[in-house]
């Protein structure tokens, strides 16, 4: 009895994971957008958790159990690795976050050792922003074109802190909580054209968005398995539509929204079946439009271009 209990349950548990996606409420059929795979990028990883993409078209993993930067050409070869384990300048313990400003300068959350550090692009360690006064967990970084700021998620307090360029630290907000404003485990974070501030609110399903000072919330999706709804939301990336792409490391899924927050659809294979990934994380649009997703426990980054409808 109890075995065929534990089945029902399983299979149950599964219907309520997979059988909401075919539609929308009874009768608004959700919207296919299917992309194929181009390449993976594989080069020893070990838990990769953010991918970004510089100027000249460079490729930045975060590889954060090897505590390391790698980074390949527009063509995908290896061209160096930057960091090692250690406190030092220009070492790393657990790195999550990972971003590279509009003057080509790597800025990494280093988690482990509580603080930011920033890189030329060659690698080359400038300076660092130490965050154990406010016993921070930085899990992801954001530099704003334009303002010389620095925006941090800290996952530990349930704020997002802005710092000037040179470290000075200038304000913070977030709490504990589930309202409008509030945040559970902010995680990675994405900038749109406006100098929006798109926040993963991970527990409690949804992406919020301020503006730069911090205010103004509001959010796109909520709490839940259903399409539309986000249950684990890890990774963000914006293409230049525009459209908000929000990874979902329990569903596997790839769902795109607009700014106003209605699904626009959702990342699908050749056969129209949803693309479902292990764990998709980080997330970053190259100058051609490709979309590289980094699928944290298969240690690779997955790369997608978008096929006509």
């Amino acid at each position: 009895m109890k075995r065929k209990l534990c089945k029902f349950f399983l299979g149950l548990s599964i219907c309520l994971i997979y059988l909401p996606l075919a539609e929308i409420g009874s009768s608004e059929i959700i919207r296919h957008i299917p992309v194929e795979l181009v390449t993976e990028i594989r080069k020893d990883f070990n838990q990769p958790t953010e991918v970004a993409v510089g100027k000249k078209g460079r490729i930045f993993i975060l590889d954060g159990a090897n505590n390391q930067i790698k980074v390949f050409s527009p063509k995908w070869a290896f061209v160096l690795a930057i960091g090692q384990v250690g406190e030092g300048n220009g070492e790393f313990r657990n790195p999550v976050g990972l971003d590279i400003d509009e003057r080509g300068y790597i800025h990494v959350a280093d988690t482990g050792n509580q603080r930011i550090q920033v890189f030329d692009g060659t690698g080359k360690y400038l300076r660092m922003i130490d965050l154990t006064r406010w016993k921070a967990r930085p899990v992801e970084v954001k530099a704003l074109k334009g303002i010389n700021q620095i925006y941090v998620s800290d996952a530990n307090n349930h704020q997002v802190l802005c710092f000037n360029s040179d470290g000075t630290f200038n304000f913070s907000w977030g709490d504990l909580g589930e309202q409008l404003g509030e945040l559970r485990f902010p995680g990675m974070m994405a900038v749109d054209k406006k100098g929006s501030i798109y926040v993963v609110d991970i527990l409690n399903g949804r992406i919020q968005i301020f503006n730069s000072l911090g205010k103004n919330p509001r959010q796109i999706s909520e709490l839940g398995v259903l399409a539309g709804q986000l249950y684990r939301p890890k990774g963000i990336a914006i293409d230049d539509r525009s459209h908000i792409y929000v990874s979902d490391s329990y569903t596997g899924i790839i769902q795109v929204f607009d700014r106003a927050g209605k699904l626009r659809g959702i990342l699908s294979e050749k056969n129209d079946a949803f693309l479902r990934l292990t764990s998709p994380v980080g997330m970053a649009f190259d100058a051609k439009g490709r979309l590289y997703v980094v699928q944290s426990t298969l240690n690779k980054v997955s790369v997608f271009q978008f096929r006509d409808n």
